[in-house]
């Protein structure tokens, strides 16, 4: 072993399942984990987190801003992401939102839920869902290592061994990965967990930003910087429509944000990684502001307005309909005539342009926002070198993986911590059932 110092825990004794990553999906998998060997009469089999934080749970603190978005009541395959989406339905079937809800309110967090079927705690705080993960832990005495980073690891014979950054040496007989992604790189989630998978021939899709902003040309977005508007973005891909969402859209210098920004920015992010996807074809959003109105009515509101309104100046032809700066960016686009001017100066080709713009506002995508801003990593391990049914690697008996790591990633509004949970319990009650049929205990 060199100068690297054994170390087996506080009492000597190796390690039956080590999960490495203390947030959600890792905290879940070692509490089911110790439940599975307790249901089945092993109460002196042992679970250890490896969180290289000083805490556990420090990127769930930041989920919902800070409220804790729990999950969604509509777990469709529909709201998630990646080269085989199929791979997360036996999980999220085996522990759905509703044994989510179970499990949290058995612990003694209450939930409600709200607008789009989200769930909270009713406490509406991060802290709380924490704090009853922390102290299910604590009860079903699995042990929480943090300060530790897990640098390799290796097999020997019947056994993983892990070395951690600062040289300690652990023996495990299973392992869970749940080391998360590259969002919020502050938390810990910096790719370790990828190279640890790697080592074991596990294939990377490159990880990419999602449920992130985007930036965009800022002609139009930068004057509204700070702006929200009520309103419909559809994205598209060269000609190809991918999607649209209602909602309130944030202007920002370096470009969109919002709700719906965040919703369409995954598939920004891969199409960028792989511009295959879009061939030559530019990357836009169409903005809508008037998702009530038809184009032909929002044609005919314009030329009503100009008729009413003939001697108004023309930066106050859109005065109460719209924001005075988003006014302004609107006629802009239509026209180049100072503002000083009179309505009824107007063309009707003008006036088209206009209420072009007031429906079909194209902006330009030119990237995402980095790692450290988005709430999910796209892309990750590939789900085709594990098994659905038990989360198991197929290319190494007694590793398994879990969470944000593989090739999975969800909707914004409670789909990724759903699925931070489904494979959780997934991963960590099939690694005991492993190791239970594996030692015949």
């Amino acid at each position: 072993m060199g100068m690297l110092q054994e170390s087996f825990g506080t009492d000597h004794h190796p390690i039956d399942i080590a999960v490495i990553g203390g947030g959600a999906s890792g905290m879940v998998a070692a509490i089911f984990a110790q439940r599975t060997f307790r249901e089945n009469n092993h109460k002196s089999c042992r679970v250890t987190v490896f969180e290289r934080n000083d805490r556990v749970g420090k990127k769930l603190l930041m989920t919902g801003n800070g409220r804790c978005n729990l999950t969604n009541l509509d777990s469709d395959l529909i709201h998630y992401h990646g080269k085989d989406v199929l791979f997360a339905k036996g999980a999220l079937l085996r522990f759905p939102p509703s044994a989510v809800i179970s499990f949290f309110e058995e612990s003694g967090v209450i939930c409600t839920v709200e607008d789009n079927q989200k769930v909270y705690p009713l406490s509406l705080h991060a802290a709380s869902v924490l704090d009853s993960l922390r102290l299910l832990m604590d009860e079903l005495g699995i042990q929480v290592r943090t300060g530790t980073q897990v640098a390799d690891i290796s097999r020997d014979q019947n056994e993983f061994i892990l070395s951690s950054a600062d040289k300690k040496i652990f023996r495990a007989a299973c392992v869970i990965v749940a080391a998360g992604g590259m969002c919020a790189p502050s938390t810990g989630s910096d790719g370790n967990g990828y190279n640890l998978l790697s080592m074991f021939s596990h294939r990377l899709f490159a990880p990419v930003p999602s449920i992130v902003q985007l930036r965009t040309d800022t002609k139009f977005c930068k004057p509204l910087s700070g702006n929200k508007i009520q309103g419909c973005a559809s994205l598209y891909i060269g000609t190809k429509k991918i999607r649209e969402e209602p909602g309130e859209i944030l202007f920002t210098d370096y470009g969109l944000s919002g709700p719906p920004i965040l919703q369409l920015s995954g598939y920004v992010s891969r199409a960028l990684a792989d511009r295959s996807q879009s061939g030559a074809g530019m990357i836009y959003v169409s903005l809508d502001f008037l998702t009530g109105y038809t184009p032909d009515e929002v044609r005919s509101m314009m030329y009503m307005r100009k008729a009413s309104f003939p001697d108004r100046k023309l930066e106050e032809f859109l005065t109460g309909l719209f924001h005075k700066r988003l006014a302004l960016g609107l006629l802009r686009e239509a026209t180049d005539k100072p503002m000083s001017v009179s309505v009824s100066s107007l063309s009707d080709k003008e006036i088209e342009r206009l209420s072009s713009a007031c429906k079909f506002l194209k902006i330009q995508v030119n990237g995402t926002m980095p790692f450290a801003n988005a709430q999910t990593t796209a892309g990750g391990i590939d789900t085709n070198d594990f098994d659905p049914s038990t989360l198991a690697s197929v290319k190494c008996p007694g590793l398994f993986a879990c969470g944000e790591i593989l090739d999975i990633d969800g909707d914004c509004g409670g789909f990724n911590l759903q699925w931070a949970w489904s494979s959780g319990f997934l991963a960590g009650s099939s690694a005991a059932q492993y190791l239970i049929k594996e030692r015949k205990l």
